[in-house]
């Protein structure tokens, strides 16, 4: 069984959503949902669903939704000795508000993911527990992102998958291009590294990508599915539809996880989508972040 290192965020999503319509940005009657969160903590508990063993490493403030996330990964089977508790910030928060007739707007406060950084007490975790991939976003520190790919200079034995996490930060990660062994973002994460107003799912985007050192890519385009461009070989394939969509966060590292799981153990690459798109797939059948019906098994059984 493989073991894992996810790093990056840990955090609380607050969500509320009315549906009288948004005029008068006054009070309305609504729901409000807590729901556990984060890229690093997504990841940790999808790879775990689908078999393998993960570490978080990450930091939470002294406070109930610290408390929170780590009973949550701790109940899911999650490693947490290198979830860290800052003295002073908070836990990260992300307060997205939406109703209709009006796009939905998001608060967040991150400050807590600068503690987040790699130490010696790092390297000896990955040591000891023979971590033989690691998966990364980029809500990391400039000063965090150099000492893990310094790492990874040194021992290329290990595996890493790079997530860019938002257009924002997309590009924090480029001078490491070379030492990605997969990089995953999606298209306004793309067209944010390629400095351009769009993308499409072809060819220029692909060589365009593998121009600037990136060897293995994964793009989602959510209505019009996902690009894979391994080594010299492309595919695209299209979504599994859903009947409905409750949920569209999480979809995304659901579908990096699937095509994760498949990709360390050497399967096709079109199996490997179609891990991918399942996991993407059932995600969005949920309020949650994670889908709890999520397995190797389960995929390896799936259905269309």
């Amino acid at each position: 069984m493989k073991n894992i290192l996810c790093v990056g965020n840990v955090s609380v999503d607050i969500k509320a959503y009315s549906a009288e319509v948004d005029d008068t940005e006054a009070y309305r009657e609504g729901s409000i949902e807590l729901v556990p969160g984060g890229v690093g903590r997504g990841m940790a508990i999808n790879l775990k669903h689908l078999g393998m063993n993960t570490f978080i490493h990450s930091v939470v403030g002294k406070d109930i939704f610290g408390e929170y996330l780590r009973n949550g990964l701790e109940a899911e089977g999650v490693n947490t000795t290198l979830l860290a508790e800052s003295p002073e910030r908070k836990t990260a928060l992300f307060s997205v508000m939406a109703s209709r007739g009006k796009s939905a707007t998001c608060v967040y406060s991150t400050q807590v993911l600068k503690e987040i950084s790699f130490t010696k007490q790092v390297e000896k975790v990955i040591e000891e527990n023979q971590i033989s991939a690691i998966v990364m976003d980029s809500n990391l520190s400039e000063e965090t992102l150099a000492g893990f790919y310094a790492y990874k200079k040194s021992h290329p034995e290990i595996f890493v998958f790079q997530n860019a996490t938002a257009p924002d930060i997309a590009k924090k990660t480029m001078q490491y291009a070379p030492l990605i062994d997969l990089f995953g973002c999606n298209q306004y994460e793309a067209a944010a590294i390629l400095g351009e107003s769009e993308v499409l799912p072809d060819l220029t985007t692909a060589r365009k990508f593998q121009a600037l050192g990136y060897k293995n890519f994964i793009i989602t385009f959510g209505e019009q599915g996902v690009m894979v461009r391994i080594g010299k070989e492309t595919w695209n394939e299209p979504p599994y539809n859903t009947s409905q969509i409750v949920d569209t966060i999480g979809a995304g590292d659901a579908f990096a996880s699937g095509f994760l799981m498949g990709f360390l153990d050497n399967e096709p690459v079109k199996r490997c989508i179609h891990y991918g798109l399942a996991c993407a797939k059932e995600t969005l059948l949920t309020r949650q972040t994670v889908s709890n019906k999520l397995s190797k098994s389960f995929l390896e059984s799936y259905k269309l």
